[in-house]
């Protein structure tokens, strides 16, 4: 009986330590929109006025990619891979936000974090989702350096570098307000 009395408790304590977990890992929250105030996402509030780290990235085009590059217009640092599905549906969100403010209203780097894709992968994906002025490149430790925890992960900025927002969700039509009034529009 007494044997049967522990294996009971143990499984009944295991269930709420794993949720305990979760909830604590997850800080305390079950929401994971952009204004959730979690390590590595962070929100308009504590972002803005920071500069997004230096870096520097050559495009699958062979061009040099830093920070002085995206400057001088809003930007997107989208942190993804080709076979992301909400990561296209996004992109064609926001190919199409674009078209609407104009090809020169926003830069967009795009950076793929899966070892295995190839330039020519890249291409397809450009050709499919995106525009032909937007920038993808390969993760050359990017992604760890901006402690990228999770596909989708994008980075908007102001037009001068600073972090106006970090948005792990699919791409909603929030975060293509959002893009708009960083605009301007």
């Amino acid at each position: 009986m007494k044997k049967f009395i522990t294996i009971a408790g143990i499984c009944c304590a295991l269930p709420l330590i794993v949720i305990g977990f979760i909830f604590f890992y997850r800080g305390g929250s079950t929401n994971r929109s952009s204004n959730a105030n979690q390590p590595g996402n962070q929100s308009v509030n504590t972002a803005a006025r920071n500069a997004f780290p230096e870096f520097s990235v050559t495009d699958i085009d062979g061009q040099t990619i830093s920070n002085d590059t995206l400057k001088g217009k809003p930007a997107i640092i989208w942190f993804t891979a080709t076979w992301c599905t909400p990561c296209q549906i996004g992109a064609e969100e926001v190919a199409k936000l674009q078209d609407e403010l104009g090809a020169q209203s926003f830069n967009v780097l795009v950076i793929f974090v899966d070892p295995q894709e190839q330039p020519s992968d890249l291409r397809r994906w450009r050709e499919q989702f995106a525009r032909p002025a937007w920038r993808l490149a390969m993760n050359n430790g990017l992604a760890a350096s901006s402690k990228i925890q999770f596909l989708d992960s994008k980075y908007l900025l102001n037009g001068d570098g600073t972090i106006r927002d970090f948005n792990t969700q699919i791409v909603s039509d929030q975060y293509l307000q959002l893009i708009r009034s960083t605009v301007g529009q």
